[in-house]
């Protein structure tokens, strides 16, 4: 807990007076305590302090709180490293407990070729880029870009999919391969790289951030990545367009959208090979994938395909047993909006999405209903004729998108059904995707 002066001032004033009230009234019980057992003379019994008795200690660095507020560089102090007649002096304040870590996120760029952290507490209307931004993570080296990424459970590392993905069937993107890229997210610097497959896209960690999954969008295979050796494995899917990830919250099963029909693998964490199931008889193009929070029952987004004449939606996955994922709640609607990604909203034991339609980008909040999932809340945020590939939640429940056409990140609040949009000012495509730092 950090204090600022004016709190500061009375909790030195209290300690103050408290230092100053015990010691008063030692001294007045010394002074009325009879010399002896057999002295009859008189006492009190509930001996009283007088005010004008009170006198500070002479070390006492301390002042009473007034209209000036106490002023010190050192800033703040932490009231359990104090007694009550200990002196306070500037060097003690801030010494015992740090500034409270900043909330922070971070955006993949994408053909801007950079990583963009920043201050959650500065996302604010009328807020710019240049004004949340803590630091920038150069990739320009890599191409095409970065795409998407993950963060590890401690916070300390990024693995960021270098990658056209699908994007590149809708926008014109840089040829390449791609390949990840390790960013460690305390210095802000890339420590290494690793080509695990063609085009990868969703980065998940196993709750140790030992391991991390990756799928490959070009390839019929994830990645199982053990990120000290920076090495992999390969888990066969049978198909193609292995795209996103979600695992629970209790880091045990994990689900992955592939392929050009609507199912989804399913595995365990610890064991991925070895306990691979899959839903059979989805219909759709499986896109985003979350868990409810508390469960590990699955949101499948089903994206809507022109294309392939697939009709957007969602289902429900349990995956209790991952070799035996269970299908449910299959919903699907004409003129579906265009969704891709979701995301888990802890806060609100929810999961929340992007969804465009005519021209405009929202964020739609669902719950658990029983054995259903129902729409709790949709926020408008702004325009957009594209979808959005990027959303996240912060610790308090509100939900961050980013746009890459539009080029900004908007932030929902789905609480009040508030929005607004920040202008990350890039000129490229981007950004792509958005996550919070784990603290």
């Amino acid at each position: 807990m950090r204090w600022n002066s004016a709190r500061r001032a009375s909790v030195l004033w209290a300690l103050y007076t408290v230092s100053a009230c015990a010691e008063s009234a030692s001294d007045r019980m010394q002074e009325e305590q009879p010399a002896n057992a057999d002295d009859d003379g008189p006492r009190d019994a509930s001996p009283r302090l007088d005010a004008s008795t009170i006198t500070p200690r002479a070390d006492a660095t301390v002042r009473p709180p007034d209209a000036s507020p106490v002023q010190s560089d050192a800033g703040d102090v932490a009231v359990d490293t104090l007694d009550a007649g200990d002196a306070v002096d500037a060097s003690m304040l801030d010494a015992a407990v740090p500034a409270p870590e900043k909330v922070l996120g971070v955006t993949a760029d994408f053909l801007n070729k950079t990583l963009t952290v920043f201050d959650v507490a500065k996302l604010k209307p009328g807020a710019k880029r240049a004004d949340v931004q803590v630091a920038s993570v150069d990739l320009s080296k890599f191409t095409p870009g970065p795409m998407s990424f993950g963060i590890s459970p401690d916070g300390k590392l990024a693995i960021v999919s270098i990658s056209r993905g699908f994007l590149g069937s809708f926008i014109d993107v840089p040829a390449g391969d791609g390949t990840l890229v390790f960013v460690d997210l305390q210095t802000y610097q890339v420590t290494g790289e690793l080509f695990t497959g063609k085009s990868p896209m969703g980065v998940a960690f196993s709750p140790d951030s030992k391991r991390a999954f990756v799928g490959h969008f070009s390839e019929n295979y994830f990645a199982v990545v053990d990120v000290e050796e920076r090495t992999f494995t390969k888990v066969n899917t049978g198909a193609a367009y292995n795209e996103e990830f979600a695992i629970d919250d209790t880091g045990s099963v994990g689900a992955l959208t592939y392929g050009a029909a609507g199912n989804v693998k399913t595995f365990g964490v610890d064991d991925p090979a070895g306990t691979l199931g899959q839903t059979n008889g989805i219909s759709g193009d499986a896109a985003g994938v979350a868990f409810f929070p508390g469960t590990k029952i699955a949101y499948l987004v089903q994206a809507p395909t022109t294309l392939t004449f697939n009709v957007g939606g969602h289902n429900l996955v349990d995956v209790s047993d991952p070799k035996m994922p269970v299908s449910s709640d299959e919903v699907r609607s004409n003129n579906h909006p265009t969704v891709y990604p979701i995301t888990a909203v802890a806060a609100r034991k929810s999961v929340a999405f992007p969804s465009t339609a005519s021209g405009k980008l929202s964020v739609v909040e669902m719950k658990l209903d029983g054995k259903v999932a129902k729409e709790s809340a949709r926020v408008e945020v702004g325009a957009a004729a594209s979808l959005a590939y990027g959303v996240t939640a912060t610790p308090d429940g509100r939900v961050l998108v980013v746009s890459s056409g539009e080029h900004y990140l908007g932030v929902a609040n789905l609480e009040t059904g508030e929005a607004y949009t920040v202008p990350w000012e890039v000129a490229k495509s981007g950004p792509t995707e958005v996550k919070i730092i784990p603290r």
